[in-house]
């Protein structure tokens, strides 16, 4: 895994923390979970719509992702479902279940 990669999981996470200890910039394991899956986030709204067009956001909260489009104008969200834990949590009991519903929000906010 090399520094600009996205962290796929809880393994990849533990080496980007210890990476960035190493380096001196002391981050915790939530700090690259929440920057893993908004990178990760963008790079599947980039691909549903073949270029860069969206842009994505943590709320203030960091409970949902927000995308925004030409001129800063809100296009929806990713949250999680109701009952569930935030995509912080669901990334780290199961990332490919985060990684999936990330995907299916997406693919509401776009449509395709």
């Amino acid at each position: 895994m090399n520094e600009h990669s996205i962290p796929e999981d809880m393994t990849q996470v533990a080496d980007r923390v210890a990476l960035m200890a190493a380096r001196g910039f002391p981050v915790n394991e939530d700090d690259v979970i929440k920057e893993a899956l908004k990178l990760g986030f963008q790079d599947i709204v980039d691909e549903r719509m073949e270029g860069n067009y969206y842009t994505v956001r943590w709320d203030e909260e960091f409970n949902a992702l927000q995308v925004f489009g030409i001129e800063n104008s809100f296009e929806g969200e990713a949250k999680p479902e109701e009952g569930k834990p935030s995509f912080i949590e669901q990334f780290k009991a199961n990332s490919m279940n985060a990684w999936l519903a990330l995907d299916r929000a997406a693919s509401k906010i776009i449509g395709r």
